[in-house]
């Protein structure tokens, strides 16, 4: 091998090392800048997060006035008139303390129909509007207020966070209870699988049994049903109706069709307010259970009688 040819060697070498170094150090390069870039991301998520629950711890320590109850004007006083004449034969006849209600989908409704009632019990699913209720509970200070976390478990309900308000001191105003229940099953998986939207009873099944396991013990003069899975919570309501001339009401009655099965099967319409202006369509009805049902099947033992199963039922 000539000089020339070594040196050409060498410098080809050189030229190679060159390469391989400057590809080491690119691939490097982009890797930290890529580390820097998961870890910049990560940081800003962990303050954005940070940022956002104070922002709504800080929201929640200003009081709420709770707003007229989230229904058309008329299907508010369909509601309230009943009450009244409960509390006027009440009066009249010098007997009970009052009216109790059973509600399940708490709100505004549960600050204003408890005005009306010796005992409101309202079961809500939504946490995070467990937090807004405290806001209107703050608002109203001499109301006796008790809003109560729960978990459920194999060996069933406890709470795990109490909310009180002026529950010692005794007042002429009845007494709120408010249970805030996570269904357990009502994960995202499931609403994709449910497609048409519908609640079913296994997404919800705990809220939907919770005053059948809870409160098994406790009836009530009136119901309403304001939240999820209606159809099914009306269905266990049965059991806990203060005989046979207790109310339920059921709040958007018009154009969810589905919600009609428990008129064929369960319950009589007595009254109605079909008229409404709330955006989703609205209406009212009012029901009494029909004489020959009483409502101690379990939910996924129905014997119906008029239709089969609806397939959203389960």
């Amino acid at each position: 091998i000539t000089t020339s040819q070594e040196n050409m060697m060498i410098q080809v070498i050189n030229i190679f090392k060159k390469s391989v170094r400057s590809y080491y150090g690119i691939k490097l390069l982009v890797r930290q800048r890529t580390l820097f870039a998961v870890a910049f991301t990560l940081v800003f998520i962990i303050i954005a997060i940070i940022i956002k629950n104070i922002a709504w711890e800080m929201y929640l320590l200003i009081p709420q006035h709770p707003s007229q109850s989230w229904m058309d004007s008329r299907e508010q006083a369909l509601v309230v008139q009943y009450l009244q004449k409960f509390n006027q034969t009440a009066r009249q006849k010098q007997i009970g303390s009052g009216a109790t209600m059973l509600e399940y989908g708490a709100g505004s409704s549960t600050f204003v129909y408890s005005h009306y009632v010796h005992r409101y019990v309202s079961i809500e699913h939504n946490m995070d509007y467990c937090r807004i209720l405290e806001r209107m509970a703050a608002s109203q200070p001499k109301r006796s207020i008790i809003i109560s976390y729960m978990t459920s478990g194999s060996s069933g309900f406890i709470e795990t966070i109490r909310f009180k308000q002026n529950v010692l001191v005794s007042s002429g105003n009845p007494s709120i209870q408010i249970y805030c229940i996570i269904p357990t099953n009502a994960m995202l998986f499931r609403r994709f699988w449910h497609m048409d939207g519908r609640s079913t009873y296994s997404m919800y099944q705990n809220y939907v049994d919770f005053v059948s396991t809870y409160l098994h013990d406790q009836l009530f003069d009136f119901v309403l049903v304001d939240g999820r899975a209606r159809p099914q919570v009306a269905y266990v309501a049965l059991k806990h109706l203060n005989g046979l001339h207790a109310k339920v009401f059921v709040h958007d009655w018009n154009e969810r069709k589905g919600y009609h099965v428990i008129v064929d099967e369960f319950y009589n319409i007595v009254s109605q307010q079909i008229e409404s202006t709330q955006v989703g369509g609205g209406g009212l009805v009012v029901l009494e259970r029909k004489s020959d049902v009483i409502g101690t099947a379990k939910i996924a033992e129905i014997q119906w009688k008029k239709s089969k199963e609806p397939s959203w039922w389960l």
